[in-house]
């Protein structure tokens, strides 16, 4: 049965917040108005379609609004739903917040305690952002990260209008400015400060250009920083970590700022990279945000989806870039959203764009950017062509496997669409298409091959059917993993090369796809799926990189990766993980060698015998040693 007494609370708090709004004030703080008929109504430009003739009446005696054009109108709680897109509860605690209210715990699902908490944390956010920025327009320090941004074409009174800013070098800078202001736990809450290892806390954020992440309203909510050119450490962004206030899956960058253009254009542009979206603001395209990762959310669609019917999707014209690309369609495709891809040419990154075409030529490449189907569509193409039987198969099994990830589109009038459009675009029957997604939906998605060869088991080597068919040790599943990463989210090669330096791979096969890999990324900065491929001879490593690449892409290990936290040499949990267990793996396997080596000891041992026993003792000392101050946590 309902709550009743909450349902009589609810009521009352409404009226309560409704009472201490006053209509006229709210509107006014977004909307000029003009008092008309002695202050009875007031009139002033829609803000929910393209006004240019004053068409929104305010009425503070009734406490409502109306557009006589659009027809947009209600109460307050109507203005805030509409304004900010945001659902009636959450309209009710915006308001509550404003008259300064307590915002009771069946409004907000929170208690007083944790109201007050959330509120300290925005205030030490808040605080450092205006120290972060203060710093870089103001320090000599901050020179370097000046002349950075300079270099990007971002100007002074861009770099004011996304709030960034600069950490100096240093340890325990923000420590110190903090003291006597905010508690080290409350910073350590909000990822500004980390523990160590040993005891005590270090500034997360040391020396690095800061770029604020801001919510809906213009709060800050974490902080992303960038290391300056030159500088050799590990992680060229460093994230701040999930909070009470910071969930990055449903975040997305300058929203805020973007929202009402979005709103009026009804289109938002989506790029990857913080400087692509400030120069294109700086361009006066006010349309874009970014994504707090490449690959796009459910949770971040469904924000877009409030605001604008269309979305453009515009990554870097690199490959890597295309693919995060192609990853992002299927998450539109159940969606009433119309998605365009943007590709930028000559594989330049969308400011890169900018400065070398300009504004106009970009907003012509919007216009003319192709939907996601086309565009998934020709990727399939160009990988594998249509002029044979063959090659239509492949390009019809790949389509087949992008629609079958979306369960949301069974029996809609979309996926009828798509699977007529496919059958046309291939040349086979609709039923047919219709029956094959059906089986790929039950069965789950088939393999695609790049080479032109029977895909029969007779084809691979032993080992390499071996490890498709999972009949893997449990250092092997680990050694998968890590390669399953790699390929799902290419920047992480350089972290797991630096492991598996310590910690080698022992499948000799998984250990030249990762060699591999890293080849790629010296040569070119960085590699992907499609170069690996095209500089592999190997028909039997091709078809074995396919799989891990289909085994990432089932396990969604690329959003996995993106959303987890990381650790303070910038190595997200999930591949930590991996690590630690190989790691372990390594030590448990030394362990053992140490054990036989010592019990094949006899008494008559010469001296050097003894001595090598020795070392083994001391060996297998260290080894405990070591694993037990892991579990102690010192």
């Amino acid at each position: 049965m309902p709550n009743l007494s909450n349902n009589q609370s609810s009521l009352d708090f409404k009226e309560e917040v409704r009472s201490h709004t006053d209509i006229v004030g709210l509107i006014s703080e977004s909307v000029a108005l003009q008092p008309r008929s002695g202050g009875r109504e007031y009139v002033g430009l829609c803000p929910f379609h393209d006004d240019h003739n004053p068409s929104m009446r305010v009425y503070p005696e009734r406490q409502t609004f109306r557009c006589w054009s659009c027809s947009t109108g209600g109460d307050v709680f109507t203005f805030v739903t509409e304004r900010e897109s945001v659902t009636f509860p959450e309209a009710v605690e915006i308001l509550a917040r404003r008259a300064n209210l307590e915002i009771p715990k069946f409004v907000s699902g929170r208690s007083p305690q944790q109201e007050s908490s959330r509120a300290r944390q925005f205030e030490v956010l808040q605080w450092a952002e205006s120290l972060f920025q203060r710093t870089l327009l103001n320090s000599p320090e901050a020179e370097p990260a000046r002349k950075y941004l300079h270099g990007r074409g971002i100007d002074e009174e861009t770099m004011r209008k996304f709030r960034l800013g600069f950490h100096p070098s240093g340890w325990d800078w923000l420590i110190k400015q903090s003291q006597g202001k905010y508690p080290l736990q409350l910073l350590e809450d909000v990822c500004l400060v980390a523990k160590k290892d040993n005891g005590g806390y270090y500034d997360f954020f040391g020396h690095r250009i800061i770029f604020p992440i801001h919510n809906e309203r213009g709060q800050a909510v974490s902080f992303s920083g960038r290391l300056l050119p030159g500088d050799e450490r590990p992680s060229k962004y460093k994230n701040g970590s999930a909070t009470p206030v910071f969930n990055k899956s449903r975040l997305l960058y300058a929203l805020d700022l973007a929202r009402d253009e979005i709103r009026n254009q009804d289109q938002a542009i989506v790029v990857e990279g913080y400087t692509d979206c400030i120069a294109l603001h700086q361009h006066g395209i006010q349309n874009a945000v970014v994504t707090m990762g490449t690959a796009l959310t459910d949770e971040q669609v469904t924000v877009l989806k409030r605001f604008a019917r269309r979305v453009i999707l515009c990554f870097d014209g690199d490959d890597a870039g295309q693919d995060a690309a192609s990853r992002s369609v299927e998450r539109f495709l159940a969606q009433d959203v119309d998605l365009r891809i943007l590709t930028p040419p000559d594989k330049l990154d969308p400011a890169d764009f900018l400065e070398s075409h300009g504004a106009d030529a970009f907003r012509e490449l919007s216009k003319n950017a192709p939907q996601a189907w086309d565009f998934r569509f020709q990727m399939a193409k160009r990988k594998y062509g249509t002029g044979t039987i063959d090659g239509r198969e492949r390009v019809l099994t790949e389509m087949l496997n992008v629609l079958a990830q979306v369960p949301k589109l069974s029996t809609s009038v979309r996926e009828s669409i798509l699977i007529a459009d496919l059958a046309h675009r291939t040349s086979v029957p609709e039923e047919t298409v219709r029956g094959l997604l059906n089986e790929v939906r039950s069965s789950g998605p088939k393999r695609v091959y790049v080479e032109n060869h029977a895909a029969t088991p007779g084809s691979f080597t032993e080992e390499v059917q071996r490890i498709i068919h999972g009949q893997l040790s449990s250092r092997e599943r680990v050694e998968c993993d890590l390669l399953q990463i790699v390929l799902a989210v290419p920047e992480t090669i350089q972290i797991v090369e630096n492991a598996v330096s310590t910690t080698p791979m022992r499948n000799r096969i998984l250990k030249g796809i990762l060699r591999k890999c890293t080849q790629d990324a010296w040569a070119n900065g960085e590699f992907t799926l499609s170069g690996l491929l095209d500089h592999m001879p190997e028909k039997d490593l091709k078809s074995l990189v396919v799989w891990l690449d289909e085994q990432a892409s089932a396990k969604g290990l690329a959003n996995k990766i993106r959303e987890s936290d990381v650790d303070e040499e910038g190595c997200p949990q999930l591949l930590r993980q991996s690590i630690e267990a190989l790691q372990k793996d390594e030590a448990r396997h030394s362990s053992d060698n140490l054990s036989i080596r010592l019990s094949q000891s006899t008494d008559g041992q010469t001296r050097s015998d003894v001595a090598t026993e020795d070392e083994l003792l001391l060996q297998a000392a260290e080894f405990h040693r070591k694993r037990a101050t892991k579990k102690s946590g010192f």
